[in-house]
């Protein structure tokens, strides 16, 4: 198309002819936009002159008829004719009709909107269909849920067999202890050394019962003390700590019991032994791994709490009805300490008096108030 036929075309739109109308509609429209009182035509024929309104104007005119509900039958003669111009319409019939009902719906995609004849309602159905990938990805995770699911079932049954397999390869005969060595025995009985072997050989040293095995040792009245060590690859060694003999005292069954420094009851013997101390006096007949009376282990531990000075001078010790301790020289000299309490500051006493004088010039040496004092002979 040329520009001189471009340019009629726009003369022609800015234009617009309309139909020809009546007399009577020309005086309604010229009372409407000319703010005057409609002129009576007096002749059909008479030229009436253009009117310049806008489309703005038309479109309320339409609206006030419609609202009136007046209907109009309107006879337009050929040589009538009413010229509409407006400097928009050009820009108006450029661009493309907008319906103001579908005003943001334009770029709403999957939305169908339906305007019935009566422009009052609007039917707007919503195409929401569902994402064609929505259910591919819901299998998708649930499928990676299974996997992990499964994974870790798979790591734990894992260890599961590793755990059963090191049990299985610990316990077996591979690493069973063949070798069992016991020390520091000499009093502990041979049957409960018997047992105690008899509970390490053949166990895994890595899941041998030792507790079990302690418990047997700690069970014999001559043990103070066990500690039992496991060697790779089939090895046992037994460490016995026994307690140590102090005094020992003649019972009401007439039979000796010998004591250790805490007071236990290590033994019950039919003779009476040499090699300790003797309380003299009757006892309780107490059974071996009992405890005796607070006097016995208070003359266990002054004995070994005597000097070397002192040691040899010793001969017996005695233990009273009331439960005072007594200690009786070599030379016949008597110490008496009275209650088993404060021993040691009453030693002390003892040993100063007999280094200043000679025991076989004192009779007794009495320490029990905490003051020495002295029969001479």
């Amino acid at each position: 198309m040329t520009d001189s036929e471009d340019q009629s075309s726009k003369e022609r739109i800015e234009e617009i002819s309309v139909t020809e109308v009546s007399d009577q509609v020309l005086q309604e429209l010229s009372g409407l936009f000319s703010n005057r009182e409609p002129e009576t035509v007096t002749e059909p024929d008479a030229v009436v002159e253009p009117i310049d309104i806008t489309v703005t104007d038309v479109i309320d005119l339409v609206n006030v008829v419609a609202e009136n509900d007046t209907p109009h039958d309107i006879d337009l003669p050929e040589d009538d004719y009413v010229v509409i111009v407006d400097p928009s319409v050009d820009e108006i019939l450029r661009s493309e009709p907008i319906d103001p009902l579908l005003n943001g719906m334009a770029e709403d995609t999957g939305t169908l909107v339906v305007i019935d004849d009566d422009l009052d309602r609007v039917v707007i159905v919503d195409d929401d269909r569902p994402d064609s990938t929505f259910e591919e990805r819901q299998r998708r995770s649930r499928r990676r849920e299974r996997l992990q699911k499964v994974k870790w079932l798979k790591l734990a049954g894992a260890i599961v067999a590793s755990v059963v397999v090191v049990i299985a390869l610990l316990a077996s005969p591979i690493f069973a202890i063949r070798s069992v060595t016991v020390e520091g025995n000499v009093y502990t009985s041979n049957e409960v050394l018997a047992g105690v072997k008899k509970t390490l050989k053949g166990a895994s040293v890595f899941t041998v019962n030792t507790g079990r095995a302690r418990e047997l040792l700690l069970a014999d009245p001559w043990v103070s003390d066990v500690r039992i060590t496991t060697r790779f690859p089939g090895r046992a060694l037994v460490e016995i700590a026994e307690r140590v003999p102090i005094i020992w005292y003649v019972g009401d069954d007439q039979k000796a019991r010998i004591v250790d420094a805490r007071g236990h009851v290590i033994a019950v013997l039919a003779g009476w032994p040499t090699k300790y101390l003797r309380v003299a006096g009757v006892g309780p007949s107490l059974e071996a791994g009992a405890v005796a009376d607070d006097v016995y282990r208070a003359a266990a531990q002054l004995v070994l709490a005597l000097p070397d000075e002192l040691r040899p001078l010793v001969k017996s010790l005695e233990v009273s009805a009331g439960g005072e301790l007594a200690m009786t020289l070599a030379g016949g000299t008597l110490v008496r300490f009275g209650p088993p309490n404060d021993l040691q500051s009453k030693l002390v006493a003892v040993v100063v008096l007999l280094r200043r004088q000679n025991p076989s010039t004192l009779a007794v040496i009495d320490v029990s108030t905490g003051e020495p004092t002295v029969q001479i002979r």
